[in-house]
């Protein structure tokens, strides 16, 4: 099994590209981890303009990373991982209902890491990781909640194929047709686990459109989840070498905010019936 990792960047043509690229293993015969690198190069189109991207996947015993040498193209790219059985994944979401509970858990974790003693040199790398940490659980929760609520209602997977235009427009056969519905939550929910979750110009509208929640001015989680692209990435610095701001009493605003945000959801979602009215 190959290892996979999720990239994204912006096409010349301004439309947000997503894909998934393999990753060769590292040289296991080095000794050393400079002598460890493996590289590979993919190509990858732009689903707007068609216009085509190589992109070079460089893996070392420690490390993995993604980049096009073409222009100033920045690659978004995540951690390597083996690709686990989708189906059972897509049915967690489907049928968890645990995602806010999932998500107070991470948040009280933090609360408590943010009380540990550690040596003041070491300060900057734990609010570091602690940032990328709590962005990545709301993203979490977002995303969980979302598919849990709309796959097991009716009502709301037709609502998002009204207002959702990339899944409006998909065509099936007729064969397809009586395919997919005998298995329409899984479709609905590879769909959206497809998705970039910390895209938020897609999500906002998917949120109001399909569950009638409205998350208002959020533009401070814009700046934090272009923050954890930092964090993840370059280690807490931005591309020009500079430390990003990040400290306590930041990841502390950061709890509060993220905690209002899901307590809204919530509010929301729970005014929602799950009557599980699909008819298979």
């Amino acid at each position: 099994m190959s290892l996979q990792m999720d990239i994204s960047f912006a096409c010349e043509c301004g439309e947000h590209v997503e894909d998934i690229v393999y990753v060769q293993d590292p040289d296991f015969s080095a000794e050393k981890n400079k002598d460890s690198q493996t590289d590979s190069w993919q190509e990858v189109f732009c689903p707007s303009c068609d216009k085509e991207y190589t992109v070079q996947v460089t893996n070392t015993f420690y490390s993995a990373m993604a980049s096009i040498d073409y222009g100033d193209v920045d690659v978004n790219y995540g951690m390597p991982y083996y690709p686990e059985d989708e189906t059972d994944e897509l049915y967690w979401y489907i049928d968890s209902k645990t995602h806010h509970e999932i998500l107070q858990s991470h948040l009280k974790s933090v609360r408590t890491l943010l009380e540990v003693e550690v040596p003041p040199d070491t300060l900057f790398s734990l609010w570091v990781m602690l940032h990328g940490h709590v962005v990545s659980a709301i993203e979490g929760y977002l995303a969980g909640i979302f598919i849990h609520k709309v796959t097991n209602s009716e009502e709301l997977i037709r609502k998002l194929v009204e207002t959702d235009p990339e899944f409006s427009k998909r065509t099936f056969t007729l064969k397809e047709i009586f395919e997919k519905q005998s298995n329409l939550k899984v479709t609905v929910a590879t769909y959206l686990k497809d998705l970039i979750f910390h895209d938020l110009k897609k999500v906002k509208p998917m949120f109001k459109d399909v569950l009638g929640h409205d998350f208002g001015d959020i533009s401070w989680l814009f700046k934090d989840v272009v923050k954890r692209h930092d964090c993840v990435h370059r280690a807490g610095y931005n591309k020009d070498g500079e430390a990003i701001e990040v400290s306590k009493d930041s990841v502390l605003e950061l709890l509060e905010k993220v905690e209002a945000l899901a307590d809204s959801v919530e509010a929301t979602v729970g005014k929602l019936d799950e009557p599980n009215d699909l008819p298979f």
